[in-house]
């Protein structure tokens, strides 16, 4: 990869302007999850609807989508928010909620600057501890946490008919 691959990346937080693309570039996403879990399908009225809480997110204090732009052109997001837990010894978790880069500029680091952003913000918010989930099978996705120390501490299980 190229040392100046992000050089030309602008870093941004998505508005209510923004919710077009951001659902649009959401749906790429959760198409590509489609074949990770057989129980993701995109609900009648999904845009909207996706629009309306990704709406209610951008204005939330404990909750941030971050864009990458290369020129006028929105390449990538990041989804990250912040949880305080007074039952737990460390009571500021950050998670990472959804990073997606479109297909044609993956592997130019666009990734791993939004998710260095993002735990950046996290740390700079106090979190102690920053999660995320990943599918078991993902393993393109498994290794990309692990440049940045992600280690797995718990398995979800589910079972369906």
């Amino acid at each position: 990869m190229p040392e100046d691959s992000t050089q030309n990346i602008v870093l941004f937080d998505f508005t209510p302007k923004d919710l077009k693309e951001l659902t649009r570039l959401s749906r790429e996403y959760f198409t590509e999850l489609f074949a990770y879990d057989e129980t993701l399908l995109f609900a009648e009225d999904w845009d909207r609807g996706y629009r309306n809480l990704m709406g209610i997110g951008i204005d939330s204090e404990r909750f941030q989508i971050r864009g990458a732009r290369l020129g006028k052109k929105v390449v990538g997001f990041v989804m990250f928010g912040y949880r305080i837990e007074s039952l737990w010894q460390v009571s500021n978790r950050g998670y990472l909620s959804n990073i997606y880069v479109i297909p044609s500029h993956r592997g130019r680091g666009i990734g791993r600057m939004l998710v260095r952003d993002a735990i950046e913000r996290m740390r700079a918010a106090g979190s102690l501890v920053i999660e995320l989930e990943v599918y078991a099978t993902n393993e393109a996705a498994k290794s990309f946490w692990d440049h940045f120390g992600f280690r797995t501490f718990k398995h979800r299980l589910r079972i369906t008919p």
